[in-house]
């Protein structure tokens, strides 16, 4: 009985042992089987746009921002800045200088020497910044029912159809081939008109509320009186001396180091010998002359004459020339400030002050500035040179005069047509007599103009213009003001109103968009 017993007990054991090892076995089935059920699940959703453009990876006041939505924001804050660079190029010196390398990923590559901040950092920063003043203007629209008119969403439509039709030509497969490559995975066309829309819904409500603000008459009268120092304009004589130290020039035989000291003291010895030489606008004029004897094709009437706005003028110059009782004819040397790098000194002859009491106005313009051919090579003679120019102009304004509309659209439409006769076009909006060259002052100032007058006015230094007359705008000195307290409505609602949108909240799919971003310079 005890042998029975000892058997049914070893089997029994046995059987125990199986069964543990076939739930061990079958628990390593289901994992391997769940392993690779999520692979499956991670590759169909990351092989296809719906991680991309269907999950969060970003909520900022409410409003949800996806993948695709972080990577649009991300590589237009890029192209952005890009284009800014390069478009200060000429002022800011090498603009490679301001941008990454295009050699290593930008999350690799300091931020212009920041040891805290790469470039990627600075580009997904930018990006947010971006999307937290749409998602604020947007939702605003949204709460006041504000909607973007028929006209701004065709806009938008055109906006597609044109790169729809340049991805093409440049050898994409269609639209969305395109905005992959540029914009990233999930990037559809569908995705991306949503995203225009809502920059087009931002920027045209911004620009609403901006507008919506009014002002009565004695409120722009105080607002001018208290601010006309930095808004007259100023017409003055300057001539300026510096009293930076010299070094000695090896390829000359004269020894002309200067330390900063003796270079400031002979800076302002000469710039008191100047003044001691003017009596008059003329011989400020004669004795700049005289300074630069050897300067080829210098100009000392129109490079010491300035008509200048307060707030662009230099502010020890600006404090001499608002001064009370202040004269044409009066006169002074003004040092630079006490602790600028450089001293400079500065000769200024005042002429006259104006408080912008005038009407401004708008209208169009088309350049001619092209010049003729002339045999046997050379440059031609002024009276040929103005004839050429009147009569290309004459042919653009004669396609105005037979087109079948007219005003201002027609009248855009055919400058902006003329591309063969016109180097020079633009839109003058609310524009100041010192704003273009005084030909065009002159003209559109002219009270007895209408709206819809054409001329062509003609100026030595630019050439011939074809110009039109729109309207007149009202007060300069009430639209300057005007457009500074509008300004300032405007800036104190949106910082309100971004109070509310300072909270990112950031979903683990952030983490791979920023990665998809991170790309190279």
């Amino acid at each position: 009985m005890s042998e029975y017993v000892s058997a049914k007990a070893a089997r029994r054991a046995e059987e125990e042992k199986a069964r543990k090892e076939r739930k061990k076995y079958n628990a390593i089935v289901g994992a391997v089987a769940g392993v690779i059920v999520l692979m499956i699940l991670f590759v169909a959703l990351f092989g296809s746009n719906l991680f991309y453009n269907g999950t969060a990876a970003l909520e900022i006041g409410g409003t949800k921002f996806t993948v695709a939505d972080f990577n649009y924001n991300y590589f237009s804050s890029y192209n952005s800045y890009y284009n800014s660079v390069y478009s200060y190029s000429g002022t800011i010196g090498d603009p490679s200088a301001m941008l990454p390398s295009t050699e290593e990923p930008l999350r690799t590559q300091a931020y212009l020497g920041s040891e805290d901040m790469t470039w990627a950092d600075f580009f997904e920063n930018s990006a947010i910044e971006r999307m937290k003043s749409v998602a604020m203007l947007t939702s605003a629209a949204e709460e006041e029912g504000y909607t973007l008119s028929d006209e701004e969403k065709a806009s938008v439509e055109e906006t597609i159809t044109g790169l729809a039709a340049s991805a093409v030509s440049n050898g994409y497969k269609d639209l969305d081939a395109y905005l992959t490559i540029n914009y990233g995975k999930g990037m559809t066309e569908k995705v991306f008109r949503e995203n225009l829309l809502r920059d087009a819904l931002a920027s045209s409500y911004s620009q609403h509320k901006l507008d919506s603000s009014t002002f009565t008459q004695e409120e722009l009268t105080a607002y001018y009186a208290e601010h006309a120092d930095e808004n007259d304009y100023f017409k003055f004589r300057i001539y300026s001396f510096s009293g930076a130290a010299v070094t000695d020039d090896a390829d000359t035989e004269e020894d002309e180091t200067l330390s900063a000291e003796d270079a400031a003291a002979k800076a302002q010895a000469d710039a008191d010998a100047f003044l001691a030489a003017v009596t008059d606008e003329q011989s400020f004029i004669d004795y700049a002359a005289s300074l630069n004897e050897d300067t080829e094709d210098y100009d000392a009437d129109s490079t010491t004459l300035r008509t200048s706005q307060g707030s662009s003028i230099t502010e020890v110059v600006r404090t001499w020339l608002v001064e009370d009782g202040r004269k044409a004819g009066d006169k002074a040397v003004v040092r630079s400030a006490e602790d600028a790098a450089i001293p400079y000194y500065y000769v200024v002859y005042y002429l006259d002050r104006d408080n912008n009491a005038y009407n401004a106005f708008s209208g169009y313009y088309g350049l001619v500035s092209a010049a003729p051919t002339v045999e046997g090579g050379g440059d031609p003679d002024a009276a040929s040179l103005k004839t050429y120019r009147e009569g290309n102009a004459k042919m653009v304004l004669d396609s105005y005069i037979e087109a079948d509309g007219k005003g201002l659209d027609t009248f855009s439409e055919v400058i902006n047509n003329a591309t063969d006769l016109i180097s020079g076009s633009g839109a003058l909006t609310t524009t100041g007599i010192y704003d273009v060259p005084q030909v065009l002052a002159d003209w559109f100032s002219d009270p007895a103009r209408q709206e819809g007058d054409t001329e062509i006015l003609y100026d030595e230094d630019y050439g011939a213009f074809v110009v039109y007359f729109s309207q007149i705008d009202g007060v300069y000195a009430d639209l300057l003001s005007e457009a500074k307290l509008k300004s300032d409505a405007y800036d104190a609602w949106e910082e309100a109103q971004m109070a509310n949108y300072e909270t990112v909240t950031r979903h683990w799919q952030m983490g791979l968009s920023k990665k998809l971003a991170s790309m190279g310079g």
